[in-house]
């Protein structure tokens, strides 16, 4: 202690009890709590005033980068400063989530976990396996849903609010942020086991937002981005006053978007009946490969139940297929792609001008193909990648106003749809 009337003691850079308070369990300092809720602020303002589908992807990364510098300022203000619990080591929490998974009755045959490196986590084929032989069975008391998350503290919340009573996969991120908290949550043994960060377009630096211009990507990123920094400033203001304030930063918010992104799946209810979006432990760790949809629900156990989709060697990776998508889809929603994607595509937008002098007359048609006026298409990796539809959609794009009325008045008019006519006037 300093002398009475002597020179102060060199303080410690902490002035105040909130701050001593602040630094100790990693809550945001008074100070800086108001810095960040004036970000917030401008961030939640930002977001709102923006159009959902710009005019153009020149405007789309123009409000990127303006959201993207509040993101930072938001990330840099909070950095250090959450109470949210740190995930352990994922492979020191492989034994005990597998031990806690059997004694919910959850079974694993022929597989086992192993480290796939850049990959991460995945299951190795312990056993030759046949095609269509039970792997995993996951039973619905262990999984973790829209259904739990309404059964939990937040179920009221749930009820009330409206942005939580419409969008199911925002609901298992803040459920999910919620429990990888609580002290008392039966999944812990799972939440531990989940990465620690992703390769999501959440992710990605400017730079790399740069690279994906060009690509059939670049729009559904942005606009990914654009809409979780929304929903992060919105929760800011939701949860203000109290005590969720300090766990639900923004790296904490991105990161539990990804948890749900890169693994919720539609699995039905509690009542048996209506699919609910759900995290299914164990079964989650399978990788993406070329097959057949091979995981089903049995209603009697109730259970998750996932098959071979082909045969698998001892030794092999076990896979599962994760369903038709592009590589464009699984690069936003899982942060990666597949080189031989068998199901991969490119979406085409087509509309009809507004300055087209004959828009009122395509629209009519296309309304009579049952076409919208602006419709997103898909060229697949197929034998045959042009969809009928779509070349209704460019015919009709191309027809003189003749063509038009006679197409608008006739029967069969759906011929235009099929891709191997050639007496059509319009192709000769």
């Amino acid at each position: 202690m300093g002398k009475k009337g002597g020179k102060k003691t060199k303080s410690s850079g902490l002035d105040t009890l909130g701050d001593i308070t602040s630094e100790l369990f990693k809550t945001l300092p008074p100070i800086k709590r108001a810095e960040l809720t004036k970000v917030v602020e401008k961030l939640a303002n930002v977001t709102a005033n923006m159009k959902s589908e710009p005019s153009s992807p020149a405007k789309l990364w123009e409000e990127y980068k303006e959201i993207s510098g509040l993101v930072e300022k938001v990330r840099e203000i909070e950095g250090g400063h959450s109470m949210c619990r740190t995930l352990p080591d994922r492979k020191a929490a492989i034994k005990p989530f597998l031990a806690w998974i059997a004694g919910l009755g959850g079974v694993m045959e022929g597989v086992e976990v192993a480290d796939y490196g850049a990959s991460g986590l995945g299951l190795k084929v312990c056993r030759d396996l046949k095609e269509g032989e039970e792997v995993i069975r996951i039973p619905q008391k262990a999984m973790m849903s829209v259904d739990t998350a309404k059964a939990s503290s937040i179920g009221t919340l749930i009820e009330k609010d409206p942005l939580l009573q419409t969008m199911a996969n925002v609901v298992l991120a803040v459920h999910l942020l919620i429990e990888r908290n609580s002290p008392a949550s039966i999944w812990e043994p799972y939440i531990n086991t989940l990465p620690h960060s992703y390769t999501t377009v959440l992710y990605y630096s400017s730079k790399q937002f740069e690279q994906l211009r060009g690509s059939p990507a670049f729009e559904d990123a942005l606009k990914q981005y654009k809409f979780v920094a929304r929903q992060y400033a919105y929760f800011y203001r939701l949860f203000a006053n109290t005590m969720l304030k300090d766990y639900i930063t923004y790296n904490e918010y991105r990161w539990a978007v990804s948890t749900v992104m890169t693994r919720q799946n539609l699995v039905p209810g509690r009542d048996m009946e209506t699919p609910v979006n759900t995290l299914i432990p164990m079964w989650d760790l399978a990788n993406h490969d070329n097959g057949v949809l091979s995981t089903d629900f049995d209603p009697e156990k109730p259970a998750t139940v996932c098959l071979a989709h082909r045969e698998f060697q001892a030794g092999e990776q076990f896979t599962i297929f994760y369903g038709v998508r592009s590589n464009a889809d699984l690069l936003i929603h899982n942060g990666f792609v597949f080189p031989d994607n068998q199901t991969d595509s490119l979406t085409v937008k087509l509309g009809v001008a507004k300055t087209d002098p004959l828009s009122a007359t395509r629209i009519k048609l296309l309304e009579k193909l049952g076409l919208h006026n602006t419709t997103k298409f898909y060229i697949k990796r197929t034998a045959e990648p042009l969809d009928g539809k779509l070349v209704a959609f460019l015919r009709a794009l191309q027809m003189d106003q003749p063509t038009l009325e006679e197409y608008t008045v006739m029967e069969g008019c759906d011929k235009l749809s099929d891709i191997t006519v050639s007496s059509i006037r319009i192709l000769v």
